[in-house]
């Protein structure tokens, strides 16, 4: 039997792996005891995949929980699959419990399924299929597991001080038939402390999102009026103007209220498919048309966000032929007792640098009350079509799709960049819908067998001798 025919005999296993796997709720929390840096549930993660490659007879090894791997094959050079076990907070309105993993109409839901356990599985049983075919690779095989990918990849940080980088590989974190460009990443947190202003009105405070890779789904404000006339004058105002029934007074006794706002998630690299709620509910506290203190605040989301997400407000956007078009999140809002804090996440294409938009961000924000306090930028990646690996992944996938798409450009940051010489492949098909950070993320059963299929083929071309 070869190893191809294989994978369809591992169906049910596979399904009942990757269940087991999104049962275990991997989203970073506070350091545990030793071995767990990024809290006991990753961990937890991290232990069952090294547990099932040491039953299938794979070594393995496990770095201080930051990260681990499973090795398969003899030879001086190593091809990386790179997979990551933690996974964003789930949200709420899900149809299926986000860590139930349960299947419906040939789908297994799950926070995970699809970024990036159920890879991750396919990476581990292609393997398996290679070794239960009696495959010998000319080089080493690792999967590499991290455990901080949606966070600082801190996991990557501390595998690469204690392992040697393989030579090439590829991670299945992102779309087939292959990421060849990957946009630049600009982290920034934005701070600002205000003097106390209550005339009229005090805003006692907002808050707003969890992390700044995702489009917010959730904003709330609380508001303090003078008296009671200007608070009315507010609901009204809201009323006339808008359909959403957002206020809901706290104490019938005082003059306050609070608006909440409900949004649509997206990932950070697509804002334009989610609908952020921090900049909605900016949007209609901007009514009240105050300025000074933390007004300010308000003024800068509204001028320089609104509801683009382009960077226009900032006059950071520009689009090139190749990567696209620049994208700006406003992931996170704090504000109380003065002091603001955002945190804002911009994909930029090539035809740009992380400085050049730094310095734009800085002039603009002066007028504001507002600075830059945190930045971390990663440069743009970016792979030639004519390059070998490319040309050996694309061959893999066309021959068992046989779909001609070119390769892609994508806002999302990979794994890839760690490497150099390595790209994201897959595992969403073309024309799929990408549910990814979302509510009701899932993952075709067959689209896992199909993503199994094309990694073995990968490997066994890229080792053979």
């Amino acid at each position: 039997m070869s190893y191809l025919e294989r994978i369809e005999d591992y169906q049910e296993e596979m399904t009942e792996a990757l269940k087991e796997l999104i049962a275990i709720p991997s989203v970073k929390g506070k350091p545990g005891k030793a071995g767990e840096p990024f809290g006991r549930e990753i961990s937890h993660a991290l232990n069952y995949v090294l547990d099932w490659g040491r039953t299938n007879g794979f070594k393995t090894k496990n770095l201080s929980g930051y990260a681990g791997h499973i090795e398969f094959g003899e030879g001086k050079e190593t091809v990386g699959v790179l997979v990551h076990l933690d996974v964003v907070p789930a949200g709420e309105g899900w149809i299926h419990p986000p860590f139930s993993g349960e299947v419906e109409g040939g789908r297994i839901y799950g926070r995970g399924a699809v970024d990036d356990k159920g890879p991750a599985i396919a990476g581990m049983y292609a393997l398996k299929a290679l070794k239960e075919a009696g495959i010998k690779p000319a080089k080493k095989i690792r999967i590499i597991f991290g455990c901080d990918e949606e966070s600082g990849w801190e996991c990557m940080e501390h595998y690469f001080q204690h392992e040697k980088k393989p030579e090439y590989g590829f991670t299945p974190d992102a779309n087939f038939p292959l990421i060849n460009c990957e946009k630049g990443h600009l982290s920034l947190v934005v701070e600002g402390e205000f003097a106390p202003i209550e005339d009229g009105c005090k805003l006692e405070y907002i808050s707003g999102g969890s992390r700044r890779n995702i489009v917010p789904e959730w904003a709330e404000a609380r508001l303090l009026f003078s008296d009671r006339q200007s608070l009315h004058k507010f609901q009204e105002k809201i009323a006339a103007q808008s359909s959403e029934k957002v206020l809901i007074r706290e104490k019938e006794e005082e003059n306050r209220i609070i608006l909440q706002v409900k949004g649509v998630p997206a990932h950070a690299s697509l804002p334009q498919q989610g609908d952020n709620a921090i900049t909605r509910l900016v949007e209609i506290i901007s009514r009240l048309n105050y300025s000074g203190g933390v007004w300010d605040v308000i003024r800068f989301i509204q001028d320089c966000f609104g509801k683009k997400t382009n960077g226009e407000g900032l006059g950071i956007d520009c689009q090139d032929e190749i990567s696209g078009e620049l994208t700006i999140n406003l992931g996170v809002l704090q504000v109380e007792k003065g002091r603001a804090r955002m945190e804002i996440d911009i994909r930029y294409p090539l035809c740009t640098d992380g400085k050049s938009i730094q310095k734009k961000i800085e002039d603009r924000l002066v007028g504001y009350g507002l600075k830059i306090a945190e930045i971390k930028d990663l440069a743009p990646h970016y792979l030639e079509e004519d390059n070998w690996l490319i040309k050996v992944l694309l061959n893999a996938y066309r021959e068992e799709t046989g779909d001609l798409t070119p390769p892609l450009a994508i806002g999302g940051r990979t794994y890839a960049v760690t490497l150099g010489n390595a790209v994201a492949f897959g595992p969403n098909f073309p024309g799929r819908l990408e549910t990814a950070h979302q509510k009701n993320e899932n993952f075709s059963i067959q689209d896992l067998i199909s993503c199994t299929r094309i990694y073995a083929r990968t490997l066994y071309e890229l080792t053979k001798k």
